[in-house]
């Protein structure tokens, strides 16, 4: 007779820590949504401001930081994406190769900002590691899931 009872208690435990997950991942995409709503404000700023008042032709690093804020709000995006497709499929765990995309797309901003001139060599190296690592990592999941 204890079985069921333990199966119940189990049940709503189960249920609570479900709920408890939905609710957590609501509030974490209207984190994402405001971040995204903040940076595509500070985009459209930094354009207006170098289309209008201090574009400079020669100046390469404005256009690299004009580059690096797109990525910014595209990287907010796909991960506000990621959130909702695990709350729309109600899955219990967020897709790994999503994140490590993602991870990759930022990997890529920052060696976008980098200025070789000052950059150290071990910095470059340790992004160069960053980017080889996220680079198996994926190719590894993708061949889990051929399987």
């Amino acid at each position: 007779m204890k079985q069921p009872e333990q199966s119940v208690e189990t049940d709503k435990v189960l249920r609570f820590a479900h709920r408890f997950e939905e609710i957590v991942i609501i509030i974490l995409y209207g984190v994402i949504a405001l971040i995204t709503i903040f940076a595509l404000i500070r985009l459209a700023l930094a354009i207006f401001d170098a289309a209008f008042t201090s574009w400079d032709v020669k100046n390469v690093y404005s256009l690299q930081v004009l580059f690096a804020m797109v990525l910014t709000v595209l990287i907010a995006l796909e991960l506000g994406n990621t959130i909702l497709r695990h709350l729309r499929e109600h899955s219990t765990i967020v897709q790994a190769q999503e994140i490590i995309l993602i991870g990759m797309m930022a990997v890529v901003r920052k060696i976008m900002l980098i200025d070789l001139s000052t950059v150290s060599a071990g910095l470059l190296a340790a992004l160069a590691s960053v980017a080889l690592a996220l680079s198996a990592a994926y190719w590894f999941t993708r061949k889990m899931d051929e399987r």
